[in-house]
């Protein structure tokens, strides 16, 4: 019999939606190396009012028995705490499940498997309420079918302790409105309330309808668990991504943030890191330029292996099917749907 080991999911101050992505990607991983079964809990952490039931044979246990998480954020780079603990909990002849939350992960390549993206998708599925919310949200804001995200992460000094620098924001500004005014159905996502409202001030006001309109929370903070409106609000930005023709995106910090970074890996959503130029996995225009002029001539013409990769990669969205599409309103043209 398989040994368990159960990522849990939490409020944790140093780990957002993010990170708790990452952690999972870095389990499953090692349940792939060593052999055990990965399930993963989320019924402590507040996106799981918007997720799709899972429960599991284990669920009482864990609420039950909190105290015995093993907490493994924020560990040093080559740490042995989590390999050394699961190798201990393998060796034992009775084991109870083990618990754990990570954000954890320093060896696993961003090209993940089929099986893991599988994996990661199954959990991510929406509950019936909020699939309604994310369709009706898509028809306010008028998000056509086919779009693109800009998304410019601010920081935790402008998200947390709402300290905006005007000086970054015109930076900032120069760089969203440049690719505003070059790619059409282009929308601005941002971890920042206050850059937002900047912006409403500072762009053409014809494009003020190109701001998501949601107020953004960093999940990991405690008073997030009573703020449910803004959390929802939070899974929209992550939902729309997830459905995006291209991300587009600038962190103040050295690295993509991990928000949309776990997007692309997960749900094959190309990614440009606008910062330094580096485009992971795919390029924004022969991603979508190459594969539509190839189309139609597939069976005559040779593929590179990447395009081969990105055919064989974007048909496999196994939650398309679950996300039930609310009827067309007689005033919209077209049908919003999360694509997986």
């Amino acid at each position: 019999m398989a040994r368990v080991v159960i990522m849990v999911w939490m409020q944790n101050l140093n780990a957002g939606l993010g990170d708790m992505l990452r952690g999972t990607v870095y389990l499953h991983h090692l349940s792939q190396q060593m052999n055990f079964k990965l399930i993963v809990d989320t019924q402590l952490h507040p996106v799981s009012h918007m997720l799709g039931s899972r429960p599991h044979e284990y669920s009482n246990y864990v609420i039950e028995n909190q105290s015995k998480i093993i907490n493994a954020i924020n560990l040093d780079a080559n740490t042995p705490l989590i390999v050394n603990s699961i190798q201990s909990h393998l060796k034992l002849l009775h084991p109870e499940p083990m618990l754990i939350t990570t954000n954890h992960n320093d060896t696993v390549s961003l090209a993940l498997s089929h099986e893991c993206k599988q994996f990661m998708r199954s959990m991510l599925v929406p509950n019936d309420e909020f699939k309604a919310y994310f369709n009706d949200m898509c028809n306010a804001l008028k998000i056509p079918e086919h779009y693109s995200i800009i998304h410019v992460r601010v920081g935790d000094h402008d998200l947390v302790n709402h300290s905006s620098i005007i000086a970054n924001y015109n930076k900032l500004f120069n760089i969203v409105n440049r690719h505003l005014s070059t790619t059409p159905s282009l929308f601005i996502i941002t971890d920042s309330a206050q850059f937002k409202e900047y912006l409403k001030r500072t762009i053409d006001p014809a494009l003020n309808n190109r701001i998501i309109k949601t107020t953004p929370i960093h999940l990991s903070y405690a008073n997030a668990a009573n703020d449910m409106k803004t959390i929802k609000e939070t899974l929209f930005d992550f939902m729309l991504l997830t459905n995006a023709m291209i991300i587009k995106t600038h962190s103040t910090y050295g690295w993509v943030s991990g928000f949309v970074q776990w997007v692309s890996c997960i749900f094959n959503v190309p990614l440009v890191n606008l910062k330094t130029a580096i485009q992971p996995m795919f390029d924004l225009v022969q991603s979508t330029q190459t594969t539509q002029s190839t189309q139609s001539t597939q069976s005559t013409q040779s593929t590179s292996p990447l395009m081969k990769t990105i055919k064989m990669m974007k048909p496999m969205r196994p939650l398309q099917q679950m996300m039930q599409i609310m009827p067309k309103r007689a005033s919209s043209s077209r049908l919003m749907k999360i694509q997986y």
